[in-house]
């Protein structure tokens, strides 16, 4: 295990400097009430604005808490992967392979979106299960968009089970065990992993837990749209979805 630390939290970050400050302050006070030993697993993922200065004056206030990288949940560390702009979904996979030396992954968007509190219910239940998800209750999305969430849950629910409803869920936790299983058979270049894991997590029927996750109040709210860099995603998406499901 890396530091003996129990958790890795993944977060992808593009053009967030007004979230990821905020992001990274909440989630140390929801875990360090826990408590955990955790260290955040940062994919810059070819960022133009300011997000990786940000997040490297938040990686030196924690390093300079102690003076080297602490292994208490109350001083978590920071690792900072910067890569040339590669897309949300190899951003997301080349953080769960950083992440696979320790227990477990916890996956979350850097737009900080949703309230870190259902992430107690999900670590409280973790020696049950292997794949804890919090499910959305409202996604602000326009039409087209929750057209495309909808047909990727009926691929995942007549190809592999109907065990979950939110197959991309940008919220969480795994047993790195199974995850690095499951890397084997997704692509790298994966436009929208989450759906593939969720689909290889219920195949075989792996013990799974979800809960209610409610949209964060405060902050900035963001809609989700359509374009065509997301409808090509999208196509992309159906194709490897139906793939793996051959490839198992």
């Amino acid at each position: 295990m890396a530091a003996d630390y129990e958790l890795s939290v993944v977060i992808p970050v593009f053009n967030e400097e007004k979230n990821v400050g905020e992001l990274l302050k909440d989630w140390q006070a929801t875990l360090r009430a826990i408590p955990v030993r955790y260290r955040f697993i940062i994919i810059n993922d070819g960022s133009t604005d300011n997000s990786l200065s940000i997040l490297q004056s938040i990686a030196g206030q924690m390093l300079s808490a102690t003076g080297q990288p602490s292994l208490t949940a109350y001083q978590p560390t920071i690792s900072i992967h910067t890569q040339t702009n590669a897309g949300h979904g190899p951003s997301i996979l080349a953080g769960y392979r950083q992440a696979l030396d320790t227990e477990w992954v916890f996956q979350i968007d850097s737009d900080h979106q949703h309230d870190p509190a259902a992430f107690c219910i999900l670590w409280m239940n973790r020696n049950k299960f292997d794949f804890l998800l919090g499910e959305r209750k409202e996604k602000n999305a326009t039409l087209p968009r929750k057209w495309v969430s909808l047909s990727s849950r009926l691929i995942v629910r007549l190809l592999y089970g109907k065990r979950v409803k939110d197959v991309n869920s940008p919220y969480r936790l795994m047993r790195c065990s199974e995850v690095k299983e499951a890397l084997k058979f997704i692509p790298k270049d994966s436009f929208a992993p989450n759906i593939l894991l969720t689909a290889w997590f219920v195949y075989f029927q792996t013990r799974i837990f979800t809960t209610a996750i409610s949209n964060r109040k405060e902050g900035i709210q963001r809609q989700s749209k359509m374009n065509l860099y997301f409808l090509r995603g999208c196509f992309q998406s159906i194709f490897q979805t139906i793939l793996l499901r051959f490839r198992l």
